[in-house]
C-alpha cells in the first residue's frame, strides 16, 4: 500500500513526521490510516477510546479547519471520532501529481465524539496556555473557538456524519466499519 508523509506542526515549534498510509485522494479530502501514540488515553464512560495502537483512518479535508479521525480499538470495534481543530492543510504534489506529502498546524483544541453522538471538548487546558503564553494570539483563538462551535453544530445537525459517508461513498470503501489492515 502506498504510504504519504504528514507534516504535523504545533506551535511554536514542535514539528514531526507520520508515515501513513495513503486511502484515498481527491481535490477535497485526503484519507489516511495510521496506528496512533496519543499523549493521553481518552477514556469516555469507563471505557478507553483511545489509546496506543489504536487505528485511526483520518479524513483531512482541503479548506476546513479540522480534521476527523474515526478511531478504533485494538479488537477493530469502532470506538468514535477524533477531531483535531487545526490551520487548513497543505499539501504538495510531484511533478506527475501525486500527493508527495501534506502538512497541518494543530491549534491544540480537540473533540471527542462518541458513537451515540455525544461529544466532549479536549485539551483546553493545552489551548489557554498556548493562549497565555502567546503562542495563539486573539484574532486566532477566536477563530479556533468558531470552528469548535462551528464542528459541535455540524455533529449535533448530522452534517459531520453524512460528509464522512460522502468520502467513504465517494472512495468506493466496500466496508467503512472495519479500518485498513495495518
Amino acid at each position: 500500500m502506498e504510504t504519504v508523509t504528514l507534516t504535523y506542526k504545533r506551535p511554536p515549534n514542535r514539528v514531526n513526521h507520520f508515515q501513513q498510509q495513503l486511502l484515498y485522494v481527491d481535490d477535497e479530502v485526503i484519507v489516511t490510516s495510521q496506528r496512533v501514540k496519543p499523549s493521553s488515553p481518552i477514556v469516555q464512560n469507563g471505557e478507553t477510546v483511545l489509546a496506543d495502537n489504536f487505528a485511526a483512518v483520518w479524513f483531512v479535508f482541503t479548506g476546513l479547519w479540522y480534521d476527523v479521525g474515526k478511531v478504533y480499538n485494538l479488537n477493530n470495534e469502532w470506538t468514535g471520532y477524533y477531531c483535531d481543530i487545526m490551520m487548513p492543510v497543505k499539501r504538495r504534489v510531484d511533478a506527475t501529481g501525486k500527493l508527495d506529502y501534506f502538512e497541518i498546524t494543530d491549534l491544540f483544541l480537540d473533540l471527542w465524539i462518541n458513537p451515540d453522538g455525544t461529544y466532549q471538548i479536549q485539551d483546553e487546558d493545552e489551548f489557554e496556555e498556548a493562549v497565555q503564553n502567546g503562542v495563539i494570539d486573539a484574532e486566532l483563538e477566536r477563530k479556533t473557538w468558531e470552528v469548535m462551535k462551528t464542528l459541535i453544530a455540524e455533529v449535533e445537525a448530522g452534517y459531520l456524519e453524512q460528509r464522512l459517508r460522502e468520502v467513504i461513498y465517494r472512495a468506493g470503501f466496500t466496508d467503512p466499519i472495519r479500518p485498513p489492515t495495518m
